[in-house]
């Protein structure tokens, strides 16, 4: 009896470890897919600020990070071009708005088919 609750403890958390993978993988994908969406919506006047756009995550796939950080004489201008009232063409902020729900779902989705790859 011990041998197989050694088992079924050693199957779950397998199944734990895949579906945190899955998870991960999906936010991965949905981190670059709203850095291309951010890229289709940046003005572009010298293609540099589209061109910095680049997706960063930390070292166990939990975080993403999506920055636009190029620089004209020294001087960061994504945030500028991004809450700038005076400019107002976000681009970063609405491509999240607009992926962020179907990020959620792929994340569940990968979530869901783990588990059911782990029975």
């Amino acid at each position: 009896m011990a041998r197989r609750n050694g088992n079924t403890l050693a199957n779950l958390r397998e199944i734990g470890e895949n579906v945190a993978d899955a998870a991960k993988q999906a936010l991965r994908r949905g981190a670059y897919t709203v850095a291309a969406d951010a890229k289709t919506r940046v003005p572009v006047r010298t293609g540099r600020l589209r061109d910095s756009i680049k997706v960063t995550g930390n070292r166990n796939g939990t975080q993403y990070k999506i920055s636009a950080d190029a620089a004209n004489n020294g001087y960061k201008y994504g945030k500028n071009v991004e809450y700038n009232p005076k400019i107002n063409k976000p681009f970063l902020h609405p491509a999240l708005d607009d992926n962020k729900q179907q990020i959620r779902e792929n994340v569940k989705d990968a979530m869901r088919d783990a588990i059911r790859r782990g029975h």
